[in-house]
């Protein structure tokens, strides 16, 4: 790792907990335009956010082949050059010569929460776009440093790369993928993972595959269980659900899944153990209170008072 990279990272770690943003900022600021030209002519649009000085962050699938990278701001438009990633997290930094960004805010550890109200920044199909919605699911991974982000602020081919911040302004993510099959099946990687490479480094750029890139067992529960929500294979999941809670018992998303495949398939009454669970392990789980108050409606009785519970 070179050592502005390294400080830069380390000035992140330093300011995580940089004061709230007085008034909503102006994206296109916090969000640049990627134009990558392959090695085979090809090209491939993209979104980078500035993290201070004169680096950005991507999504390392952007870069794949890259010949040349193009970076727009406004009207100008700059080449940058790709420094190093962490191929399985599917972070990538570059540097563009003579940005001088200043350190971008991040928000608190801790405090990316499902239910936070969420902003998604990006290019998506190359043309600039922002979306609201919230934080729906924080999934874990095989990787240090924070949870995936589901969002249901929507994005397209294009946006990754570019980010999830909330209404102060902070940035929460880096958008990274959808489901093909639609829905609120988008996700963000978490800032703790940068903060994750300033303190244990980044690997050298290889051409592995990230973590997400094969949704199955062997990627993570989360992956399979969203691919089949987003397909809408409602009791294939609720198979796959009750084995992920079975193998991750305290995962408040394991139990999350199933019962939201239970509400799926009509069994609204075996839907209230998991999603009173959910609320066990994470008592600030929004979805399972939304669903909860569905059920309630449906049922008929209480279920998310203390005696519900």
């Amino acid at each position: 790792m070179t050592r502005s990279l390294m400080a830069l990272l380390l000035l992140i770690a330093s300011q995580w907990g940089t004061a709230a943003l007085a008034q909503e900022p102006d994206w296109t600021t916090r969000v640049f335009k990627l134009t990558v030209t392959r090695t085979d002519g090809t090209t491939e649009l993209g979104s980078a956010v500035p993290v201070g000085g004169e680096k950005l962050v991507t999504n390392c699938h952007v870069l794949r082949q890259a010949a040349r990278i193009e970076v727009r701001q406004g009207d100008a438009v700059r080449l940058a050059q790709a420094d190093l990633r962490d191929a399985y997290r599917d972070l990538c930094f570059l540097t563009l010569p003579g940005l001088g960004a200043v350190s971008t805010a991040m928000i608190d550890v801790g405090e990316t929460r499902v239910g936070l109200e969420v902003v998604a920044v990006g290019y998506s199909a190359g043309k600039y776009a922002v979306s609201h919605g919230r934080v729906i699911g924080l999934h874990q991974c095989e990787c240090d440093g924070g949870k995936v982000i589901q969002t249901s602020a929507a994005f397209d081919q294009g946006a990754s790369g570019g980010g999830l911040f909330d209404l102060q302004g902070r940035l929460v993510g880096i958008l990274t993928f959808k489901a093909r099959s639609g829905g609120n099946f988008h996700f963000a990687l978490p800032v703790g993972w940068l903060r994750h490479a300033a303190v244990a480094g980044i690997e050298a750029i290889s051409g592995e595959e990230s973590f997400w890139e094969r949704p199955g067992r062997e990627s993570g529960y989360f992956l399979a269980a969203c691919d089949l929500g987003a397909q809408r294979k409602w009791q294939p999941l609720a198979s796959l659900a009750q084995e992920w809670t079975q193998q991750e018992p305290n995962n408040p998303e394991a139990w999350m899944a199933l019962g939201r495949a239970l509400m799926r398939i009509d069994r609204k009454e075996a839907a209230v153990a998991p999603l009173q669970r959910v609320l066990l392990l994470d008592s600030t789980h929004a979805e399972a209170k939304w669903a909860l108050q569905q059920l309630e409606f449906d049922l008929g009785r209480d279920l998310t008072e203390p005696g519900g519970l």
